[in-house]
């Protein structure tokens, strides 16, 4: 009776990983308006906003409202970046529509036809501290401090390219900009200083994603250069030749409370950095249901939402996975170590019959050991880096723990 006990709760918590770990919506099993979302942010009330290309969706964890240009005073169903200003009032990115703006009842927009914006094509907003708007477009960077405009671009500074991706500010004069096919820009009250490749050595001309750190580092998302830190003028590229992270190929980056990262690739899903350990999960190796992802918004409570290509958007809770450890603690054993790489030593008390298994996130045991000694190595050079979960049944019982593989 114990036995089973154990195996049940042990199929209740496989159950929990499979299902609860990652859960995807998309136009066919919820209201969200098409399966590409490339914009995902969270409001002051934990609603999720996520921008498809073909609407907005908002999402309060029980009911959607969705917003198109049939439905509402949307300027665009293309949207390509969400964010808000201290009103709470969401400013929305389109691709043919410029600005939309919306305050929870009323719709307004910025376009070429109403305003001093240099293009409609919106790539994405920044608002400062004084809720002054940072406009990035396909035709220079617009600054619209509510009544006034400037725009900045190659004919009256010395950005390298009109194409500009991201803004991030550092304070009241420094800010930096990404750029598509320019490099990296810090703008420095009216001065502009370019690093790229041929300037610089910076590792790709494009940029996606910019964060700054509590330390001051500047960190850019880039499509070709993988990850890159940039502090004091000294830069180092993240990529798979110099570090664990698995893709050279990334879209965006977000940060935590912890100061972990969370970056979206085009081939690798989500990946997780979290001091100098790479984490990630993809079709291959867990729940997630696109190994391309536009997007990453992390709620309050840790829950990351991502915006894919195919497969709308994916809700993952890390903190159901970091919840799971050992079911029985009569079944002591030493793990070591943990992330392991290639193969990781497992120490029990004394020798006894005992089945080892390795299972991963969607349920699948990727790797099955029998032991009747009191020490085992487990080989791990045939599994993806991911997270999994070690179970062993033995005399004692059954338990788990969850383990990280690393390569």
């Amino acid at each position: 009776m114990r036995l089973i006990t154990f195996f049940l709760l042990l199929m209740v918590v496989n159950t929990i990983n499979a299902q609860a770990v990652f859960q995807e919506f998309n136009r066919f099993n919820s209201p969200l308006p098409d399966n590409t979302c490339r914009a995902i942010a969270v409001d002051h009330l934990g609603r999720k906003w996520f921008g498809t290309e073909y609407g907005l969706a908002v999402y309060n964890d029980t009911s959607w409202t969705v917003y198109t240009t049939l439905s509402s005073g949307i300027s665009d169903n293309s949207i390509k970046h969400i964010t808000f200003d201290s009103q709470h009032r969401a400013w929305i990115s389109t691709q043919n529509g410029g600005v939309a703006i919306f305050d929870g009842n009323n719709w307004s927009s910025l376009t070429t036809q109403n305003s001093g914006i240099s293009s409609n094509f919106v790539k994405s907003v920044t608002i400062d501290r004084f809720d002054h708007a940072w406009i990035c477009t396909n035709l220079g960077l617009n600054y619209f401090d509510g009544t006034s405009w400037m725009v900045y671009d190659m004919s009256t500074t010395r950005l390298p390219v009109d194409n500009i991706a991201v803004i991030t500010i550092e304070n009241d004069s420094l800010r930096w900009i990404g750029t598509i096919n320019g490099g990296f820009v810090k703008m420095e009250d009216t001065a502009f200083t370019v690093y790229n490749i041929p300037i610089a050595n910076f590792p790709d001309n494009t940029i996606t994603g910019i964060v700054i750190d509590s330390s001051n580092i500047k960190w850019s998302a880039c499509p070709a250069g993988a990850l890159v830190r940039f502090y004091n003028g000294s830069i180092f590229a993240y990529n798979t030749g110099s570090s664990l992270i698995p893709s050279n190929s990334l879209t965006t980056l977000v940060t935590d409370s912890l100061q972990n990262f969370y970056i979206g690739s085009y081939d690798k899903g989500l990946i997780k950095k979290s001091g100098n350990i790479f984490t990630h999960w993809d079709t291959q190796n867990s729940g997630m249901t696109d190994d391309l992802i536009y997007a990453v918004a992390v709620e309050r409570n840790g829950v990351i939402w991502c915006g894919t290509e195919t497969h709308g958007v994916v809700r993952f809770d890390e903190n159901m996975l970091t919840a799971v450890g050992d079911i029985n603690k009569n079944v002591q054993f030493d793990l070591w170590p943990n992330p392991g790489n290639d193969q990781a030593a497992l120490h029990f008390k004394s020798n006894a019959d005992r089945k080892i298994k390795v299972i991963d996130l969607i349920g699948n045991c990727v790797l099955e050991k029998m032991s009747t000694t009191a020490e085992l190595f487990l080989d791990y050079t045939g599994l993806n880096s991911g997270l999994y979960l070690l179970q062993i049944e033995g005399p004692d019982g059954i338990a788990t723990k969850r383990i990280q593989v690393v390569h």
